[in-house]
């Protein structure tokens, strides 16, 4: 079995090529890279390296030649027409590779979301469907960091949390189990054609975010309103399914999920 990776050398693929290695024998790994210069530490390691660029789309069929499993993970860029010229590119490369399966990383309830980046995933996921190749999606929630833009070391700071109004609800996940849960379905049958939804086994909320604050530091952190407050991702956060949970992650996992304290818990304070 060959299984190649793409954006392994990212947050999310780094973790999953770790997670693979502890699994797999590392000959039947490669990566695909736009530096494949910059990865010896990995060739140290027996993982294949390969050169393939999603600008370059004639660099793609080469790249995924063999594989019987590519993890394909979305293109970073924030233009989202240009991102999904990329993952046309990536889709029709793995066609004329023959490539066994596709494992595709999309976001958590497309269908419900309203900003671009939901469109382009959800046409990404119906140019893999119509591809003709076997395929499982991996819908993943917004990663666990999204505490970072909520104020959390001023909280500390001041003893309080604050937001706008709103019932804030998040399904966040964490980047290890994410790529815990990529690594079970390159890895094992009977996950074609599936569609996860890879969010928290139950939701939480800013008064949860304070208690474990306070839990974490040995301080009292409260969670307040603050009608006049204004935040960028509390303008974006209405335009995402984030209080919709599954147990599609904990199953994958195969164990508990890493939480709150659990993110914190690898934080300075």
């Amino acid at each position: 079995m060959k299984i190649i990776l793409t954006g392994a050398t990212g947050h999310l693929g780094s973790l999953v090529l770790e997670e693979l290695l502890r699994r797999v024998p590392a000959l039947s790994l490669a990566i695909v890279t736009r530096r494949p210069e910059e990865a010896d530490k990995l060739r140290d390691r027996g993982v294949e390296v390969r050169y393939g660029d999603y600008d370059e789309p004639a660099s793609l069929p080469a790249a995924f030649k063999g594989a019987d499993g590519l993890l394909f993970i979305s293109s970073p860029l924030r233009d989202e027409e240009a991102r999904l010229k990329q993952h046309q590119a990536a889709v029709e490369a793995a066609k004329t590779a023959k490539v066994g399966r596709i494992v595709y990383t999309s976001v958590a309830y497309p269908e419900r979301g309203k900003l671009p980046l939901h469109a382009t995933h959800l046409a990404t996921e119906r140019l893999i469907r119509e591809s003709g190749i076997d395929y499982t999606i991996l819908r993943n929630a917004y990663y666990m960091d999204i505490v970072e833009m909520l104020g959390w070391r001023e909280a500390l700071a001041g003893g309080v949390l604050l937001s706008p109004p709103g019932d804030w609800t998040l399904n966040t996940a964490a980047r290890e189990d994410l790529a815990a849960a990529a690594a079970t379905v390159l890895t094992e049958s009977g996950h074609e054609g599936r569609v996860y939804e890879l969010t928290a086994s139950r939701p939480w909320r800013l008064d949860d975010l304070a208690r474990a604050l306070s839990e974490r530091s040995g301080r009292p952190v409260v969670h307040r309103v603050d009608s006049e407050m204004k935040g960028m991702v509390y303008s974006l956060l209405p335009l995402s399914e984030t209080a919709a949970v599954s147990q599609d992650l904990r199953q994958l996992v195969g164990a508990p999920l890493r939480g709150l304290k659990d993110w914190l818990a690898d934080q300075k304070m």
